[in-house]
């Protein structure tokens, strides 16, 4: 079963994606998209998890998948916050 998680990293990186594990080292994301900035009213990673960037976050494009090693914490995301994340503009386009 798929999950959609935001994954902090020890190189201070913040990945939304989906898995397939969620306890797996390193962990295999898809359809992942990198938080590069989020702003106050987001309220932090943990709102990333729960309504997901706003209009004033900066968020990359999506990468097909990737492999994160160095995970510091896995977050489950609320529906609302994955549809937020999928919706959000790419960064400078």
């Amino acid at each position: 079963m798929s999950t959609n998680v935001v994954v902090c990293t020890d190189k201070r990186g913040v990945v939304f994606g989906t898995t397939e594990n969620v306890a797996a080292r390193p962990i295999v994301l898809t359809n992942a998209r990198m938080c590069l900035y989020w702003s106050e009213d987001v309220g932090g990673v943990f709102g990333l998890a729960d309504i997901g960037p706003t209009g004033r976050c900066r968020i990359s494009a999506t990468a097909p998948s990737v492999i994160l090693e160095g995970v510091t914490a896995v977050f489950g995301v609320t529906d609302a916050a994955a549809a937020a994340w999928a919706a959000a503009p790419v960064q400078g386009r």
